[in-house]
This record gives C-alpha cells, sequence and structure tokens, in this order.
C-alpha cells in the first residue's frame, strides 16, 4: 500500500497557510501605518534629535519660497526654492504653518498667486485646512 496525501489533505493544509498569510498581512499594513502616525508626530522625518517637533513651515515671498522644519517652535530651513526672473508670487505671501497631525494649522491666505510679467497671466493655487496645495492650470488675466 502507498502512502500519500489525499487532495482533501493538501486543500486543509494549504487553506490553512493561506489563512495565516492573510492575518500576517493585514498586522503588517497595521503596523506600518501606525509607523507612518508616529512618524507625522515626531521629528523622525528630518532631525531625529528633535524632542518636539512643531511641524513644518512654507515661508514664500515675492521671488522664492521655502520648507523650514520646526523644533520647539524655531524653524531652520530644509530647501529653500527660487523663483524665475520673470515669475512672482503676488498674492498669499507669509508663512503657512503645518503643525503635526495639521492640528490647528496656521495659513496667511487660502490662496496663492503666481504672475508671469512676459505674458501678464496668472494662476492661482489653494490651501485647503488638511494641508493640501491644488493648481487650478487656467490662465487668468492679472
Amino acid at each position: 500500500m502507498k502512502k500519500s496525501f489525499t487532495i482533501i489533505e493538501l486543500l486543509v493544509v494549504i487553506s490553512i497557510m493561506l489563512i495565516f498569510t492573510g492575518i500576517t498581512l493585514a498586522q503588517y499594513n497595521t503596523y506600518a501605518e501606525q509607523t507612518k502616525l508616529k512618524k507625522a508626530l515626531s521629528a523622525d522625518l528630518f532631525d531625529r534629535n528633535c524632542t518636539n517637533f512643531s511641524g513644518y513651515r512654507v515661508v514664500i515671498s515675492s521671488g522664492s519660497y521655502l520648507l523650514s522644519f520646526g523644533c520647539a517652535l524655531a524653524y531652520s530651513t530644509v530647501q529653500n526654492y527660487n523663483l524665475t526672473t520673470n515669475i512672482t508670487v503676488t498674492t498669499g505671501t507669509g508663512n503657512y504653518n503645518f503643525s503635526p497631525l495639521m492640528i490647528n494649522p496656521s495659513f496667511i491666505s487660502n490662496t496663492i498667486r503666481f504672475k508671469n510679467s512676459v505674458i501678464s497671466k496668472c494662476v492661482d493655487i489653494s490651501v485647503s485646512v488638511p494641508g493640501i496645495f491644488e493648481l487650478d492650470e487656467t490662465l487668468i488675466g492679472c
């Protein structure tokens, strides 16, 4: 008599393995999302030595904008961006503060307008409360 597995036994073992795999993947996804949340609350995104992360700040001036990292309400520049000579910001200059988890964010304006002086046209960027920037690609007269 030959010793072997029946198809039922194989299906039961494969089903049990698939159930364990599904549970493991679900737990990993939960862990990954919790890690993202912890990083959003901490300074782990830029400065691991910061113990009092106060968020990010975008400072917009007429010819440039910069991204700053806040630790205990002291902000240091991460990156500075200069606009080309014919592009200027006409509306919405100032500080845009993005606090951890966007709890009480502080924005100067909900619209930032960029002007191209060569063609005398503008585009608007809207800033929503959760901190989402949306470009309206419609060229408007300024």
